[in-house]
């Protein structure tokens, strides 16, 4: 878990990759995404499939330049990042604590390993208390020492604030993998969550969310967002063909 988190303090090269979105009650889409040193960009190929009309391109190309004639948009945008990444770390750090671990099995340079709830661990956080409701199994490179995949699952009721702040439900799971994609750099290739339940008294949730990562291509060091924005509408229609290609493969 230390490897982990310093390996993405370390790590600060760019990368552009496919991403196939998929949400509970809004369309699938299939979008071109680059990081940046402010952020990342993204750019829909295809929804439900289907490629973009030419009309939906160009406006997509309208919506690229006005994101980069205006810088605090994309600050906004990183702001979230750097906070869901810090939430992430600060997870990973208690990872050791919040969990009793089995070996599992051993198959090439991975190991698989059990975890259940350790019942002295006192979370600090609503996402750290989650930790006291989940079991499920971790996967490690062991040569890299890198985390390949955390499958996990609720096995009772999540109550925050004696549930009058909310609850989620038993039974929910997510499932994420990572991967080398090339030059020792890590990054996630699937995240699928699965969540129901309750928040302040009455609003009801449901988080059904499935995200696949492929075809990471490194950035040059150093390159700007407009060069990265330059890098989004030349690959259109390599994006598509593989958007529709894996569309057909699902």
């Amino acid at each position: 878990m230390r490897n982990e988190v310093e390996t993405q303090h370390t790590d600060t090269s760019l990368w552009c990759f496919h991403q196939q979105h998929q949400e509970d009650g809004k369309p699938n889409k299939a979008l071109e995404v680059c990081q940046t040193r402010l952020g990342d960009l993204e750019r829909t190929v295809a929804v439900n499939g289907q490629e973009l009309s030419r009309e939906q391109q160009q406006a997509e190309d309208q919506r690229l330049e006005k994101l980069l004639s205006h810088p605090e948009q994309l600050k906004a945008k990183q702001k979230k990042t750097r906070e869901d990444g810090e939430q992430t770390e600060n997870l990973l750090k208690v990872f050791a604590d919040a969990f009793r671990f089995q070996w599992e099995g051993e198959y090439g340079p991975f190991v698989s390993i059990k975890f259940k709830p350790n019942p002295s661990f006192r979370p600090a956080t609503r996402a750290a208390m989650v930790f006291h409701h989940m079991e499920g199994t971790l996967v490690v490179d062991e040569r890299q020492r890198r985390i390949a995949e955390i499958n996990g699952q609720l096995t009772s009721e999540v109550k925050f604030g004696g549930g009058l702040l909310g609850h989620l439900d038993r039974g929910g799971t997510f499932h994420i993998k990572q991967q080398d994609v090339g030059s020792g750099h890590w990054e996630m290739t699937l995240m699928n969550v699965q969540m129901n339940g309750k928040v302040l008294f009455f609003k009801s949730i449901a988080v059904l969310e499935r995200n696949s990562y492929s075809d990471y291509t490194p950035l040059p060091s150093g390159a700007s967002p407009q060069q990265a924005a330059a890098f989004l509408r030349k690959d259109v229609g390599v994006s598509t063909a593989s958007a529709n290609s894996s569309s057909r493969s699902r």
